[in-house]
């Protein structure tokens, strides 16, 4: 009786036909890419595609300068655009082309009148509840308003922040894509 051949003594068991091959190194004492790098001239080589030929003319040793005149650096096609200049508040409110923002700049002030208006709110629905806490027979309702007022302002404003964090997060990502595009 005779047993199937097995792998190799260190190599993993493949049925035949389940997946790839196992991978064979270079024999013993060859570099993997033919030729050690420090030996080798010229580029690397490409991986994939078709086979490059050497390069034809004259080899010429790497620790020599080059023999003729040195190619300048190619210019580009046009002068680099510029920033766009900052036209101020006016300029940029009458801007028909919609290149020069207005909210990102009066974003802080309807942040701040926003929060002063809920604080005049809150601070009267406070005094409304204190009133009321003086009746006789109304004092619940008036310990509930006193109770819920710092709550009230305290969500208003929470809710005025995110909206205005989200306008700024929008606008804050059409110029950074203004930027990556001036850079292409």
């Amino acid at each position: 009786m005779t047993t199937p051949p097995g792998p190799a003594p260190g190599q993993p068991y493949r049925p035949e036909g389940y997946g790839p091959p196992p991978l064979q190194g270079p024999p013993p004492g060859q570099h993997p890419m033919g030729v050690p790098p420090a030996q080798r001239l010229g580029p690397p080589p490409r991986l994939g595609g078709p086979p490059q030929s050497p390069p034809q003319g004259p080899q010429q040793d790497p620790g020599q300068p080059p023999h003729g005149p040195v190619p300048e650096p190619r210019q580009a096609a046009g002068p680099e655009p510029l920033p766009p200049r900052d036209k101020g508040f006016l300029g940029s409110l009458l801007d028909v082309n919609f290149d020069y923002m207005v909210t990102p700049r009066v974003i802080k002030a309807f942040s701040l009148l926003t929060l002063l208006l809920i604080t005049s709110q809150c601070v009267i629905f406070l005094g409304i509840g204190l009133w009321i806490l003086g009746w006789s027979n109304g004092w619940a309702w008036g310990l509930m308003m006193v109770i819920a007022s710092p709550l009230v302002w305290l969500f208003e404003a929470l809710l005025v922040r995110i909206f205005m964090e989200s306008v700024i997060v929008r606008f804050k990502t059409a110029e950074y894509l203004r930027i990556i595009k001036d850079k292409l």
